[in-house]
């Protein structure tokens, strides 16, 4: 007769093999579940030192932490150096959402100060606001913020910006999708 239960032995690979292969598949799939949530987790500098989030040392940290190589030619063209990344997935090297990083890192390549910290909404005190945008100035929405790349004649406005579909894309948007526009001089 033959016995139909397996031994202990060939019970205990099972449980291992099926452990390791479950924590293959979760670590798999770990970076996908955490942007699926909006962020891509916190950089090192954010999980040890929280409030350095903001101000002068959250800048001159974040560029010692990305590297800082950046190419400064002071005066130049912002847009012309932003379309250089175009479909480049985050050059910026940091983890999260990255679209007010990306328009710090192209202000920095044109010798141009970055924006006060990370989100999206600090581009509203960059500078002051204008109601007739120009290629250059920042374009700032709900949770979004880029560059004018252009003003169409039926008023929209072509936008060229970070994270937007998570690579560095440009896209045509009617004006009243923004909440201000922020004049970069």
């Amino acid at each position: 007769m033959i016995d139909a239960l397996p031994s202990r032995g060939a019970v205990r690979r099972f449980v291992l093999v099926a452990a390791l292969g479950l924590a293959v598949i979760v670590a798999g799939l770990a970076p996908r579940l955490a942007h699926a949530g909006g962020r891509d987790g916190l950089t090192p500098l954010e999980f040890y030192a929280p409030g350095w989030r903001d101000g002068a040392p959250a800048i001159a940290a974040g560029a010692a932490w990305r590297g800082a190589a950046a190419t400064w030619r002071a005066g130049g063209d912002v847009v012309a150096e932003a379309s250089r990344w175009l479909g480049s997935a985050n050059p910026t090297g940091t983890i999260g959402p990255w679209c007010a990083d990306f328009v710090s890192f192209a202000l920095r390549r044109v010798g141009l100060p970055p924006l006060p910290n990370r989100l999206a909404s600090s581009a509203l005190r960059y500078g002051p606001q204008t109601n007739a945008p120009q290629r250059g100035d920042l374009a700032v929405m709900a949770h979004h913020v880029g560059f004018v790349a252009g003003v169409e004649a039926d008023g929209s406005i072509e936008l060229l910006s970070g994270n937007y579909g998570r690579r560095l894309a440009r896209a045509r948007l009617p004006r009243a999708a923004f909440l201000a526009f922020i004049a970069v001089r």
